[in-house]
């Protein structure tokens, strides 16, 4: 591997999710000023205005940002958390097609992947959810390829099965992925999710250019209080140099975005904390992740 300091180089994003309370335009100062480099861009902070939209994509060029992934309003298949109100499937895969649209148009310099999850099973019907995913996935990774895109589906952890997914585990996300069978549909790897599925590492060495992105928290030592109960990178369980080492094994060279979320109704919520100090201390986290699985590289190379 690299350097520690060659290896994030251009690869360290913060998700807009990360700084949830703040308004686009907020979002974009502070990380100008913190140097930081890429952003997940989240749909839900831009204008439904196109005029109004490209002139928010033109400040982050601006402030020297690079679009690495981006969240969509809709991004399950079925009604989930982000966006209950849109019960009809048909409805919200229209939605999902609108903003590849305008991606393909308006970031066509990045080309950044679109992310997508499934959403929980309709009346836990996990037989045609699956059945549904592989047949809409493989219609919008189409849509995605006209417009030179790509889409990353992320497995979430099965604390969120009841409200946002019936695919709870990589093995399945695999399957998933092998079973749609497009070049342009791949996997997004989020640590928080991932972390203590058996043989994760050796899973991920194996998934290659499947791998088209990467979100990085880390999981509470006390376990999580809710849903939404996440720590800085290297402050949890998760081995996060061995995942580094593993994705970046598996010939990963894109980038690693801190998506943390932590609910205000904790008494050490993150969210109220200074963003800049959040920031800060997890670019420094995946930082000591990084510079710890170069160092166990070395040896084993040795």
């Amino acid at each position: 591997m690299a350097s520690v300091n060659d290896a994030l180089a251009g690869r360290f994003a913060v998700s807009q999710y990360t700084t949830w309370g703040q308004t686009f335009d907020e979002d974009i100062a502070l990380y100008e000023r913190l140097g930081v480099e890429c952003i997940e861009l989240c749909e839900c902070k831009l204008s439904e205005n196109a005029v109004t939209r490209r002139q928010q994509i033109r400040r982050l060029r601006d402030a020297g940002l690079r679009v690495t992934t981006v969240q969509p309003v809709v991004h399950a298949l079925f009604p989930d958390s982000f966006s209950p109100e849109i019960k009809d499937v048909r409805r919200r895969a229209e939605r999902y097609q609108r903003t590849i649209e305008w991606v393909g148009e308006e970031l066509s310099e990045e080309k950044p992947p679109l992310v997508a999850i499934g959403g929980p099973a309709p009346e836990y019907d996990f037989s045609y959810a699956h059945r549904f995913a592989r047949e809409q996935y493989a219609a919008h990774a189409e849509v995605a390829a006209r417009a030179g895109l790509s889409l990353a589906f992320e497995p979430l952890s099965s604390v969120y099965m009841n409200t946002d997914t019936f695919i709870c585990t990589l093995h399945d996300a695999v399957s998933l992925v092998q079973d749609v069978a497009k070049p342009n549909f791949g996997l997004l790897l989020d640590v928080w999710h991932i972390w203590r599925e058996p043989a994760v590492l050796s899973t991920i060495k194996e998934l290659g250019h499947r791998i088209l992105a990467v979100h990085v928290s880390d999981w509470p030592s006390s376990e999580p209080r809710n849903q939404a109960d996440r720590v800085i990178p290297g402050a949890g369980l998760a081995d996060l140099a061995a995942i580094v080492g593993a994705t970046e094994a598996a010939g990963y060279r894109g980038s690693y975005c801190l998506e943390l979320f932590s609910h205000e109704s904790l008494e050490d919520s993150l969210s109220r904390a200074d963003p800049a100090w959040v920031i800060t201390e997890s670019r420094a986290g995946l930082a000591a992740a990084f510079e710890a699985a170069d160092a166990k590289s070395e040896i084993e190379e040795a």
